[in-house]
């Protein structure tokens, strides 16, 4: 900024301010084109931008949609599981099994286990369940509708990774994006400094913005 009477805008700068200085820049730029008609091309160059920027948004989205929603779904797995591992424990203290020995986790305690926890507490009861004879009642009773249960929940687990791992990627490209957006804004200011010979008048086709805190730029998508 110090050669320049406008902020330059950085990686750092949210990508809806990004926009919002597109917009305002198409729209400046649109409305001084009577008398300054090679600013007509700044327009137009600012506005495919903007339309550009909506396109990677909706994109991101989607991908963050996508996410919350494999989350919600491992949820409802994780569900089911507990569903049948409560049942099953309330048979097996009815008929006086060792519950505290095949069995010990509580439902509710089970139910609040990470991922890689739960998975563990859940294989430790299918294994319990296998070291029981094979006609036991309880065992041919609930070992497939587990099994069942707890094969659906990993399916769901390595789709929740996935939308993840292409969420994180969509946030590395984001990132990569506003440095093309800011030296595409670069240009766009050096075009209209060329044709208003006046460094005051291109600022005014600008919009500042105030870097944001630690925590509010890592909740960006």
């Amino acid at each position: 900024m110090a050669k320049n009477s406008y902020q330059t805008y950085t990686d750092d700068t949210p990508i809806h301010v990004f926009r919002g200085d597109f917009v305002h820049r198409g729209a400046m730029c649109a409305a001084l084109a009577a008398r300054y008609a090679d600013l007509t091309i700044v327009a137009t160059d600012a506005n495919a931008i903007v339309a550009q920027i909506d396109i990677r948004l909706a994109m991101l989205q989607g991908a963050e949609d996508d996410q919350i929603r494999a989350r919600a779904i491992e949820e409802a797995e994780k569900f089911d599981v507990v569903d049948v591992y409560t049942e099953m424990r309330r048979t097996m203290a009815a008929k006086n099994y060792d519950v505290a020995t095949l069995l010990p986790e509580a439902p509710s305690i089970l139910r609040r286990q990470s991922t890689n926890r739960f998975v563990d507490r859940a294989n430790e009861a299918v294994s319990n369940l296998k070291a029981l004879p094979e006609a036991d009642p309880v065992r041919v009773m609930f070992l497939p509708k587990l099994e069942k249960e707890l094969a659906e929940f990993h399916t769901a687990d390595k789709a929740e990774d996935q939308t993840r791992a292409a969420l994180r990627s969509g946030s590395v490209a984001l990132t990569l994006y506003k440095s093309e957006l800011a030296q595409a804004r670069e240009a766009q200011l050096g075009s209209a400094l060329a044709t208003l010979k006046d460094r005051e008048k291109v600022a005014m086709l600008t919009l500042p913005w105030r870097k944001p805190s630690r925590s509010s730029s890592e909740g960006e998508t």
